[in-house]
């Protein structure tokens, strides 16, 4: 089978859940296989296909990143002055791009990710009369309080037109179906993990390691971003902290909220406990899990929560919100509603406190996450693309 694959982020131009995905669905596709030409926007980088069976093809130069923050007006600096013109030329340049390759050999499917990707998916289905499957990692409903209907009207777009939709939960699925997409060609596939990427690691990093000494550490790990909770993380850190003070709160990512949470802390008074690593690389977020006592994922709004299975690979105690799609699939996580900071905190205290809790949480975690793997997410993809040809 012959792909085309429209992305946004492959590593190493990555900067979050998204590039993740396409790396280890297509790596597991490749090994089935499957043929991928993956189209991404120029990313300044030199970025070899890392296995055989796929072709990275750039089109389109652009900064953009694909989950920061923007207002309705495309002007924030995130993203500079220019988003729709730029979202709209990386459209034309991948239509042109795909339609000059399928010369070569046709394509059997086309695979768009996200909205940045959705319209030009939708041109080249009409143009090629190649069956469309779309991914929704999330939706404008995840990823702020305030929908944009540039971006809704997309979604929505992608959601009618597309031969099969694909949701990485259940919770993301509904919010599909808010966009009015048809129940009936939804498929929800679960993203996976690759447990011994992590279970492997073994140094942990030197400029962390020395606030192990006496003190515990609960991490935060993510975008720094209101459907991440980095807030409702700090307010829970300051319950803890009045009960343990041994305790050091590790913030790690970067994002639009960081000056409003170190202000945070100085107003909390707990700015001597918390610590702000910003963006680590993907080599380095290894390591940071090994050091972590808890990993607590305290998100708004998460379709599904990569990083949690990450965590629970690591050998980590987790601590999820209900609103999280893999809260739907793990069972060794405590979960709470992200609102409920006294419970937060308080479970946090139980597992840092109690090593019989944290040592069964871990022994379950190691056996949950090896159900979870990108082979089986690329199985079950592969059998979308299947459905998706006969259904054309």
């Amino acid at each position: 089978m012959r792909v085309a694959m429209l992305g946004w982020e492959f590593p190493p131009f990555m900067s979050g859940g998204l590039g993740v995905h396409c790396y280890e669905l297509s790596r597991a596709l490749c090994r089935m296989g499957v043929e991928i030409d993956f189209f991404m926007p120029i990313s300044g980088k030199k970025i070899e296909p890392p296995f055989p069976g796929l072709r990275i093809i750039e089109v389109a130069k652009t900064s953009l990143r694909p989950y920061l923050s923007f207002s309705k007006s495309g002007q924030n600096a995130d993203y500079g002055k220019n988003l729709i013109s730029a979202v709209n030329e990386y459209w034309d340049r991948c239509y042109d791009s795909v339609s000059f390759y399928s010369k070569e050999k046709p394509y059997d499917v086309l695979h768009a990710h996200d909205w940045l990707t959705s319209s030009a998916g939708v041109r080249l289905k009409s143009h090629l009369k190649v069956p469309l499957v779309q991914t929704f990692h999330s939706t404008e409903f995840d990823r702020t309080s305030w929908p944009w209907d540039y971006v809704l009207d997309i979604e929505r777009s992608a959601a009618a037109n597309a031969d099969l939709l694909i949701a990485v939960s259940s919770r993301t699925k509904s919010q599909v179906m808010r966009l009015g997409a048809d129940e009936g060609k939804i498929r929800v596939i679960y993203n996976g993990v690759d447990k011994s990427r992590f279970e492997q690691v073994k140094l942990e990093a030197r400029a962390l390691a020395e606030l192990k000494k006496k003190k515990k550490v609960v991490l935060f790990l993510g975008r720094l971003t209101e459907q991440k909770g980095p807030v409702q993380f700090l307010h829970a850190a300051k319950r803890v902290l009045e009960k343990n003070p041994d305790v050091i709160f590790v913030v790690a990512g970067k994002g639009e909220l960081l000056p409003l949470l170190i202000n945070m802390t100085l107003d909390l008074g707990i700015s001597s406990s918390v610590r702000f690593l910003g963006y680590v690389p993907d080599e380095d977020q290894q390591r940071i899990y090994k050091i972590a006592d808890v990993y607590v994922m305290p998100s708004t709004s998460e379709p599904f929560g990569i990083t949690a299975l990450e965590a629970m690979s690591s050998g980590v105690p987790v601590i999820i919100s209900k609103t999280s799609g893999v809260a739907e699939i793990v069972k060794s996580a405590i979960k709470v509603d992200f609102w409920d900071i006294n419970a937060m905190a308080t479970r946090i205290l139980a597992v840092l406190k109690h090593e019989t809790l944290a040592r069964a949480m871990v022994s379950m975690s190691c056996r949950e996450v090896s159900i979870y793997t990108w082979s089986k997410t690329a199985e079950e993809t592969l059998r979308a693309y299947q459905e998706a040809i006969a259904r054309k």
